[in-house]
């Protein structure tokens, strides 16, 4: 007999089998044999996708912060599933210079919505169904300087969490990097999981300048909170404070979704309940500092 911690243990995983077989069936999934990060420029009306990890864009230079201070939503949208996501992201992005997305699919209907609006948009393609791909999305109006794509595969259903690492030019002359990660979910033990966060936080450790990284970090144990708070703190990373505070629970009441920064004054922030996706948004305020020169 199975104790009751090990039947616990072992819910998520038994969960993503049975999905995973279901999927399967319903829905053939494609996955890329490496790194591929999609650029969709709703300036020009364009669209690259690149096999490299990383890529740099000839377009960037000008500053995302306006006036000094970034406004940022970090959310993930359930794959577009929910019939009132077009209104719900347009008003949550309203005044924002940056927007860290999970599971997004690449629809014809999400890419129409983003050309209309202008925003300049990179994902990291983790699957592909149906010519559809999914993965995180960073949405911006400016250029990136640099992106790059990470895939860490779920160890028991194989199927990949993206994560994306991007660099974006300040107005007091600094550069800003941003992680954009969907945390590996179906795991016994915090191995998988812990290299997965690693990967992505030694990038921003290294980074010289401010730092913001948010996403569905998957945290639904005490074991896998404990590991990000480490590895956060690690890489100089604080937490944001939210107030109020409805970000989705799972497990006990254990938060999946966070957002941590570096190098920035924090001013405001807030998780309020949304009906259009299975998670609440979490939007944040900063502002950067005067460079002494």
């Amino acid at each position: 007999m199975i104790a009751p911690s090990k039947r616990w243990l072992l819910a998520p995983i038994i969960a993503a089998l049975l999905t995973t077989a279901v999927l399967a069936i319903e829905f053939p999934i494609s996955l890329p044999d490496s790194e591929h990060l999609i650029m969709a420029d709703g300036i020009t009306d364009t669209e690259t996708e690149s096999a490299f990890q990383c890529s740099v864009f000839e377009q960037s230079g000008e500053a995302i912060d306006n006036n000094g201070h970034i406004d940022v939503l970090v959310w993930n949208i359930y794959k577009q599933n929910k019939d009132d996501w077009q209104a719900e992201l347009t008003k949550l992005l309203k005044g924002k210079q940056l927007g860290l997305l999970q599971e997004v699919s690449f629809t014809d209907e999400f890419r129409t919505w983003l050309y209309q609006l202008d925003w300049v948009g990179q994902q990291v393609k983790a699957f592909e169904s149906f010519d559809v791909s999914a993965g995180v999305f960073n949405i911006t109006q400016v250029y990136p300087i640099r992106a790059c794509a990470q895939l860490d595969a779920e160890p028991w259903i194989q199927i990949p969490k993206s994560a994306l690492f991007a660099t974006y030019p300040l107005s007091n002359g600094e550069v800003l990097a941003v992680g954009n990660l969907h945390g590996i979910n179906f795991t016994i033990g915090t191995k998988a999981y812990s290299k997965q966060l690693k990967l992505l936080a030694s990038k921003l450790e290294r980074h010289n300048g401010p730092v913001i990284v948010g996403g569905d970090f998957n945290t639904w144990s005490d074991a896998r909170l404990e590991q990000l708070a480490k590895i956060m703190s690690s890489a100089n990373l604080k937490e944001v404070q939210f107030e109020p505070d409805q970000r989705t629970e799972f497990m006990g009441g254990h938060m999946l979704d966070h957002i941590y920064y570096r190098g920035l004054d924090l001013k405001t922030a807030e998780a309020p309940t949304s009906d259009a996706s299975d998670h609440n948004p979490m939007l944040a305020s900063f502002s950067i500092t005067e460079v002494k020169r």
